[in-house]
Order: C-alpha cells, then structure tokens, then sequence
C-alpha cells in the first residue's frame, strides 16, 4: 500500500492549446474484436499477453487459478483484533464503516456492477495473545514475525469465528494499539494455506490503519486479492525519488490517494468485465479508426490494443470525470505500455505522457507531470519507434473519443508467430 506522505510537492500548473485536426480516411488495416480469456477470447489472439512467472503478471491469456475471480457476489469478512495492555477506543463497527460500503461501491462501480463484494463484520474485539509491539510490525515485516502474528491471528478467531464460505478475510487490529504500525496494512500471500472451518486461505489482507484510513486503501488492497499488481514505483531506501512515476493519479493500484482511481481498462479486461466487442485488437499495418467510449460508463469498446512486443503492448483508452474519477484532473484519451514480465512494483504499466513538460492539479495530484497525461482533440502521440502514431480526431457529445491509430510499413510490426 501507499501513504499520503510520499505525495510530491505542489507544482505550477501549465496551460495548454488544443488544435483542431480534420482526418482522412486511409483503409489499408487489418484489426479484430476480440473479448479477454475470462470472458472467452480466442486463445493464441494476437493482442493477448502470455502470462509471466512474475508476481501479479499483466498476462491476458489465461488465469491464475490460485486467485479467486471477482464476479458476481463475492463473501468478505471481517475480523477485529484487540491487544493485551490496551483497550479500543472504537467498537468494531467503528473501524468497519471506515472501510464499507465505499470499498463495495468502488468495486461495484469500477465493474459496471459485475462483481459485487458483501462484507460480513464481526461484532467484537477478539484479544491477541501477545502485545501488538511484541511482533514487530512493519511495512516490510520479517516473515518469521508475520507468520506469527498470523498464527496467532485465525488461533485467535477460530474458536468464535465461522470461516467457512468466504473468499476475502480482512483481519483488523485496534488501530490505536502501541505497536500498530498503519503502513503495514497489505495482503499476504501464503506458500501453504491456512484452513479453517474447512477454507483453504491463500492470502489474507493484515489491516492496520489508522481512523479515519487512507482514502480506497480497502479497494486497494482488495485488488491484490483479485492478482492486481502495484503500479507504483518504490525508490531504494534513503531516496527523495517519487513513488508516482509509473502511473501517477490513474488506477489505484497506482495511488490510493489517487484523482482518477477508476482500473485501467486493461486490468478490467483482465478480470473479465469487458464483454465481446469492448476490446479491439488493431494488427496490421495502415489506418484504423475508432470510437472509445469512457472507461468509467458502462458499454461501448473501452480498450484498443496495439502490440509491440512478445511481452508488451501499447493500450489505449478514453477517461472521464464520472462515477471513481469524479475527481479527475482532466479527460481525454489515456494511452499506456503494458509488460506482462514485469513483477508487481516493477513498472509493469508505464502512462504515456501526453504533454510532457507540463503538470496539471499541483494542490491534489500525487503526480502533477501525469495528471494531464491524456489527449484532447487534435494531438497525437507517437512511439518512439515511430512504428504507431495515436491521434484523437473528435469528441461528440454522446461522451466517447475518436481516435485514429495508424502502424506505419517502414517500422513493421513485431513478429509475434512465437507468441501464440
């Protein structure tokens, strides 16, 4: 997870000019619809990425069956954990409401009400056997002191708790307790897992938050659950680097604290929420046009794909200061690279900069020089290879964003007959 204290200084705001562009149509491509493998893609589509060894991996060709899908109603609970030598100053539904429904209605809102996530609370305070200073909790916990707390933690509730049927535990300790330490609030994944009442637990999310918590820190880390990656960066220790220079503001798995924490479009296809005709594979060489309707509404194509590696791919996307991203510093199309080798933390997603030199919302953005990162009406973006070349060429007032995508003959494409 994130704290607020990583966020950069204010920035000064830099105005721009939009030009207007007026397109001609040049039909020389070959581009498919296809759907992601959770809602029944083809296998072996060319924009699919072969899913990798790596942690959290943005591989869209096939699910890890170790994570539960997040689809329909999904059972959540929550168990509260007191120490000895301290008494709560808030009752568990104190701490509960912190949390829920906001983590509910992200995920029901971000899903187009596919995944629906039901959080059954326990009423009390269960005390740990030991004071919470006792098992040195820490961001990056030793993992002979995590396993203990944990061993202690299910020894603690199995007796009063029924387990049996949930797919996501949260296990809160007394946020006010000596030796709480609230940036160690994150999801922990188990080699072997941990039965009771007959569930198998894979990985369990040790919350630690302070009242009120970081703002979508739950949704956050809930995404872990469903094999969503950390998108931030993390500089070596002693560094004054940024934490926000991979995605800024777009995606919570970014930024908690982020202006537009709605998931990318890639990660909802991902996880199955886009249906058929929602994604679009651009594959060959010439001009292809495209309407993007906003990855915040329901319905219409949300994501273009152009692939430019074995393990990568440039995505693109339209966004919306509308139902997550209500607070979004600004709208427009949203293009960025994806490497499905990468390991969680690692820079698997990379927002492209559409006005590089320039920063947006100083006072609020985690990241002011990617808050204007999307494009508006007659500006283009080209990679660096020149290879492919983005360009918006309308805005109706249905909402969506046209675009045009042209792959240019004198670059190719990658030859991507080894990656099935």
């Amino acid at each position: 997870m994130r704290r607020s204290e990583f966020a950069p200084e204010a920035r000064r705001r830099v105005g721009r000019a939009v030009a207007a562009a007026v397109a001609c149509f040049a039909a020389l491509v070959a581009w498919t619809l296809m759907t992601g493998p959770s809602a029944g893609a083809v296998a072996g589509s060319a924009c699919l990425l072969p899913r990798a060894a790596a942690h959290h991996s943005e591989g869209t060709d096939g699910w890890d069956a170790g994570y539960p899908r997040p689809s329909g109603d999904i059972r959540a609970l929550m168990v509260f954990l007191s120490f000895p030598g301290t008494t709560p100053d808030l009752t568990p539904a104190e701490v509960a409401a912190d949390h829920y429904p906001a983590t509910g209605r992200f995920w029901a809102t971000a899903s187009y009400g596919q995944f629906r996530l039901h959080l059954h609370a326990e009423t009390r305070w269960l005390r740990m056997p030991r004071p919470a200073g006792d098992y040195l909790i820490s961001r990056d916990w030793d993992g002979a002191d995590r396993s203990a707390y944990l061993r202690d933690a299910i020894a603690t509730a199995d007796p009063v708790v029924d387990f049996h049927g949930y797919d996501v535990v949260y296990l809160v300790a007394d946020p006010d307790a000596p030796g709480v330490d609230s940036d160690a609030t994150k999801v922990v994944n188990l080699a072997s897992p941990i039965t009771a009442d007959g569930n198998p637990m894979r990985r369990l999310v040790t919350v630690f938050e302070h009242h009120p918590p970081d703002r979508n820190v739950l949704a956050h880390e809930t995404g872990h659950v469903f094999d969503l990656p950390d998108l931030y960066y993390r500089p070596p220790a002693g560094s004054n680097a940024d934490w926000d220079t991979h995605v800024g503001d777009w995606d919570l798995m970014g930024s908690q604290f982020g202006l537009a924490p709605d998931p990318f479009a890639w990660h909802k296809w991902r996880l199955g929420w886009l249906g058929p005709g929602q994604v679009a594979c651009v594959t060959g060489v010439g001009t292809s046009y495209h309407d993007l309707s906003p990855d915040e509404t329901p319905g219409g194509t949300k994501l273009l794909v152009v692939r430019t590696g074995l393990d990568s791919a440039l995505a693109i996307e339209a966004r919306a200061r509308t139902g997550n991203d209500r607070t979004a510093c600004t709208q427009g199309v949203l293009l960025y690279t994806v490497r499905s080798d990468r390991e969680s933390g690692d820079g698997p997603i990379d927002v492209v900069d559409g006005h590089p030199g320039t920063s947006a919302c100083p006072a609020t953005s985690v990241y002011p020089p990617l808050a204007d990162a999307p494009l508006g009406v007659g500006e283009s973006y080209a990679l660096p290879d020149g290879s492919t070349q983005v360009t918006v060429t309308d805005h109706p007032a249905d909402g969506t964003w046209s675009v045009r995508v042209t792959v240019r003959p004198a670059h190719g494409t990658p030859d991507l007959r080894a990656a099935g």
